[in-house]
C-alpha cells in the first residue's frame, strides 16, 4: 500500500461540493474535519491535562528531595509529547518516532507520563499514512518497552514492575493502533470513492466534449455537403443561361437553378432546426438505391459526360448508402467545378459479400491546379469512410485522370446475385 498525501479539508470539502455527493452526518464530525488545526489543539490541551494529572499523582508517592531532576525530566516530556501530539496530523511518523525515543528515557527512569502520547501517535501514523507504517511503529514502540527498563543507567525497578510496565505499554499501543487501522481504512476508502466519483465526472465531461466535437464535425460536413454542391450546381447553370441564346434554354436553366436554390434551402433550415434543438425541424429520408442515379441525372443535366455502372448484389445498409451518396456528390461536385472539357466521367460500384468499392474517375483533371475551396469536402469523405471501417484516396493518375476511390467494409450476410447493370452515357438511369 503506497502512502498518500492527506488532502486539506478546504479540498475535499470544494470536491465534495462539485461532485453534490451527500452530506456527511453529525453536526460535530463535520466541524472536526473542517477545523483540522483547532481539533487537534483541543486533543493536545486535554492530553497535557491528563499527563500533568498522571504525573501529579505519581509525585505524590516519590520524594522529590531525594530525586530534585526527577519534575524536570517529567516536565519536559510531557512538553514534548503534546508538541508531538499537537503535530501529529501533519507529520505523524516523524512525531511517532520521537515518542517513542522520548519513550524509552520515560519507562527507562519510571517516570511514565508518555502512556497515553504512545497509542495516540501510533493512531495517526495508521490513520494518516499507512498501515504497514503503523505496525513498523508499534513494533519499535514495543522493543523500546521491552529493553528500556534492563538498560545500565534505568533507574532501579520494584519487583514484577518491568513486565507490568511493558505488557501496559504494548496494550496500549496496540489498541491505538487497532483503532487507528480501522478508522485509517474507513478514510482511505471513502477518499478512494470521492477520488473515482471526481475521475467518472472528469470523463463524463470530457465525453460530453468529445461528443459535441463529433457532432459538431457532423453538421460542418453536411452543411459543406449541402452548400458546395447546391452552389456549384447553381453557378453551372447559371453560366449555361448566360452563354445561350435560346430564351426557352435560359428559361429553363434559371428554372433549374430555382429548383436548386430552394432545394438547398430546405436543407439548409432543416439542418440549423437540428442545431436550434427546437424538435420542428423536419426530417428528410436517408439515401435509397435510387439516389445514386438521380444525383447522376443531375449532373449529366448539367453537361458533365456521366456514365453509372454497378454491379454485384445491392445492400440496404442505410448507412452505407449516406456514405456512397455523399462520395459520390462530393466527387462529381469537384469534377464539375475543377476539370476542364471532360470526355468522360465514370462511377462504378462494385459490391459483393464483404465489401462495396466505389470510383468516381474524370479526364479532365488540370495538372497543379488552384483549389477553389478549403479542402474541407476530401476531409470530410476521409472521416465518414473511416467511421464507416473503410478507406478512401483521391488524386491524379496520369496526366489528365483524377480518380476518387472508396472501399466500404459489409455486415456479413446471406449470399445474393443481381445481373450486373451498365448505364450507358446520356440515357436516364
Amino acid at each position: 500500500m503506497t502512502a498518500r498525501k492527506p488532502s486539506s479539508a478546504p479540498d475535499r470539502a470544494a470536491t465534495e461540493a462539485a461532485l453534490m455527493l451527500p452530506r456527511p452526518p453529525g453536526v460535530v464530525r463535520r466541524w472536526w474535519s473542517r477545523h483540522p488545526w483547532t481539533a487537534d489543539s483541543l486533543i493536545a490541551a486535554g492530553y497535557l491535562l491528563v499527563a500533568l494529572s498522571v504525573s501529579t499523582v505519581e509525585w505524590f508517592d516519590v520524594d522529590l528531595a531525594a530525586q530534585p531532576g526527577r519534575i524536570a525530566l517529567a516536565v519536559a516530556i510531557v512538553g514534548v509529547t503534546t508538541l508531538a501530539v499537537l503535530l501529529r496530523r501533519r507529520r505523524p511518523l516523524a512525531m511517532a518516532v520521537l515518542v517513542i525515543v522520548v519513550g524509552l528515557v520515560s519507562v527507562a527512569q519510571t517516570v511514565g507520563v508518555d502512556a497515553f502520547a504512545v497509542p495516540i501517535l501510533l493512531y495517526s501514523v495508521a490513520v494518516y499514512r499507512t498501515v504497514a507504517l503503523g505496525w513498523q511503529a508499534f513494533a519499535a514502540a514495543a522493543i523500546v518497552a521491552v529493553l528500556a527498563p534492563f538498560l545500565p543507567w534505568a533507574a532501579p525497578h520494584a519487583p514484577g514492575e518491568p513486565q507490568q510496565t511493558i505488557i501496559s505499554v504494548v496494550l496500549f499501543a496496540l489498541f491505538g493502533l487497532l483503532i487507528g487501522i480501522n478508522v485509517g481504512n474507513r478514510k482511505r476508502y471513502v477518499e478512494a470513492l470521492v477520488d473515482r466519483a471526481a475521475q467518472l465526472a472528469r470523463e463524463r465531461d470530457q465525453q460530453a466534449q468529445l461528443a459535441a466535437v463529433a457532432e459538431r464535425t457532423r453538421i460542418a460536413r453536411e452543411m459543406h455537403d449541402i452548400v458546395s454542391h447546391s452552389l456549384t450546381v447553381i453557378v453551372a447553370l447559371s453560366e449555361g443561361a448566360l452563354a445561350t441564346k435560346d430564351p426557352t434554354a435560359s428559361r429553363s436553366a434559371m428554372t433549374a437553378v430555382t429548383d436548386a436554390a430552394r432545394s438547398s434551402l430546405v436543407d439548409m433550415r432543416r439542418m440549423l432546426g437540428v442545431l436550434r434543438e427546437t424538435g420542428s425541424a423536419p426530417l428528410a429520408p436517408q439515401p435509397d438505391a435510387a439516389s445514386i442515379p438521380a444525383l447522376v441525372e443531375t449532373f449529366r443535366g448539367l453537361g458533365l459526360p456521366v456514365a453509372l455502372t454497378a454491379s454485384g448484389p445491392s445492400t440496404d445498409d442505410p448507412s452505407i448508402l449516406l456514405a456512397v451518396h455523399r462520395i459520390t456528390q462530393e466527387a462529381l461536385t469537384n469534377a464539375l467545378r475543377y476539370s476542364e472539357r471532360p470526355k468522360r466521367v465514370d462511377v462504378v460500384i462494385t459490391t459483393d459479400d464483404e465489401h462495396l468499392e466505389l470510383i468516381v474517375e474524370n479526364d479532365g483533371s488540370i495538372p497543379d491546379a488552384p483549389s477553389l475551396g478549403a479542402g474541407q469536402g476530401l476531409l470530410g469523405l476521409r472521416e465518414r469512410v473511416a467511421f464507416q471501417g473503410g478507406q478512401v484516396t483521391a488524386g491524379a493518375v496520369g496526366d489528365r485522370l483524377w480518380r476518387v476511390h472508396a472501399v466500404l467494409p459489409l455486415e456479413p450476410r446471406p449470399t445474393r446475385t443481381s445481373p450486373p447493370t451498365t448505364e450507358p452515357r446520356g440515357t436516364t438511369p
